[in-house]
């Protein structure tokens, strides 16, 4: 077992392989078992308290460790030396990771785990004592803390190379293990180890090698480049998501409150609504004698104008250019409109297209005495007459559904974002909530 309880790490020691007789530093010599010795890539295992014994040959590591045996570095609260550095794989795959053994005096062993450039650090509950409570109940997800931790993968681990020093025969170990993920946070439920019946839980926290290298003054271009998402990978969009999910119902709601407070402080009003009879105008195709409406007064600084123009046509068109003309000053503001209304029946079927009714919107109207100049043109030279309307200071709704919709905009495409992360994430799961396996 590892030595703790201690005030300072303990004094590293020397000891001679019993194989080819080079030295192997020890720095752990009370809590150490079995240690390998780099020279002839022996596994020794100590007997009583010193006399180091030949176990069996192992095979060379594959990847050199990027943080060397016996570097000390200050993480997560806690001060740590790495004594150990094991290469492991999937049982039956290709799969293959590499953890480093952390000691740390006052409360044991840690490490960090590392899979296609991707690391976490991973602790028991030396460190995490809430994990004494779980259970193994073989569900497909695990409840802890505050998040719901859901099943991403099952498999066999199998250690095929190491170094560096420990307390258990880590070449006889192949535990069964089953992943749990809650972003940036991973539960290890694993199953199976020497001598031990029941199940065995580790939280893992992922970290960013800027941080390792901080910690461990390591050269960050040393460490492997990332490829692809990993298992716990924290997720920028995800980030996002959560912070503008809560922002957006309170903006939307500030929204609405200042349409209901401008609708009670400018309420709308009427400043006309009348049939006007329009006569052909012999002189000029498809035209109307332009005429003039009645006055009408703007009691507001500034208002918006909202025109209902309307003709009772029939398979045919109508068009009107509206001027408004303030009667102080002969400021105007002009608009033209095409109303267009056609309907029929073909093919046992009725149709219809476009409307009898159109509408215009001014805004920044001053304050003032108006009326209106209006120029009408028709295809239909029957036309009788066109009924205005005119509405100052409108609410307009659609407006405001707008830029309703112009805020959930952002909101959607990071949730858009964040789901596309979450499924090339689940990508790598047997368990994936995204898609079905047969």
């Amino acid at each position: 077992m590892a030595t703790i309880n201690l005030r300072a790490f303990p004094y590293s020691e020397d000891v001679a392989c019993p194989k080819c007789k080079d030295q192997i530093v020890l720095y752990d010599p009370e809590g150490s078992e079995f240690c390998v010795c780099r020279s002839c890539n022996s596994l020794i295992r100590f007997s009583g308290k010193s006399t180091p014994v030949f176990q069996k040959h192992i095979l060379p590591l594959k990847q050199e460790p990027v943080i060397k045996l016996g570097s000390i570095g200050a993480f997560n609260d806690y001060t740590f030396k790495v004594i150990g550095y094991i290469e492991k794989k999937e049982k039956g795959t290709a799969y293959a990771w590499r953890e480093y053994i952390l000691y740390n005096y006052e409360k044991g062993y840690a490490n960090f785990a590392e899979y296609d450039g991707h690391w976490t650090f991973v602790a028991g509950k030396e460190f995490y004592p809430d994990l004494e409570v779980l259970k193994n109940n073989n569900w497909d997800f695990i409840d802890y803390g505050e998040n719901e931790y859901k099943l991403f993968n099952k498999y066999t681990a199998v250690t095929t190379a190491l170094i560096g020093e420990f307390d258990w025969d880590i070449l006889h170990e192949q535990a069964h293990v089953s992943e749990f993920v809650a972003a940036p946070n991973i539960i290890y439920n694993e199953q199976g180890k020497p001598g031990i019946s029941g199940a065995d839980f580790y939280l893992g926290k992922y970290v960013q090698p800027a941080e390792i290298a901080e910690a461990f003054k390591v050269n960050l271009d040393q460490f492997p480049e990332k490829i692809g998402i990993g298992a716990n990978e924290p997720s920028v969009h995800a980030k996002r998501w959560f912070a503008v999910a809560k922002i957006t119902p309170l903006l939307i709601i500030l929204l609405a409150v200042v349409g209901l407070i401008v609708s009670f402080t400018h309420p709308e009003y009427q400043v006309m609504s009348n049939d006007y009879y329009i006569v052909n105008d012999s002189t000029k195709l498809n035209e109307f004698k332009p005429f003039v409406t009645q006055s009408f007064n703007l009691k507001n600084t500034s208002s918006a104008l909202e025109f209902f123009i309307r003709s009772d046509i029939d398979n045919n068109w109508v068009e009107a250019t509206v001027v408004l003309v303030n009667e102080s000053n002969n400021q105007s503001w002009e608009v033209t409109e095409s109303i267009e209304y056609y309907h029929g029946y073909e093919d046992g079927e009725s149709w219809s297209e476009g409307s009898q009714v159109a509408n215009v919107l001014l805004s920044a109207i001053p304050r003032g005495k108006y009326h209106l100049n209006i120029y009408p043109a028709s295809g239909d030279l029957n036309s009788k007459n066109i009924h205005i309307n005119i509405v100052a200071d409108p609410i307009i709704w659609r407006n405001v559904w707008v830029s309703i919709l112009l805020l959930c905009l952002y909101p959607f495409y990071v949730w858009l974002r964040m789901r596309m992360f979450e499924k090339k994430r689940w990508m790598n799961s047997d368990y994936s909530p995204y898609e079905t396996h047969n």
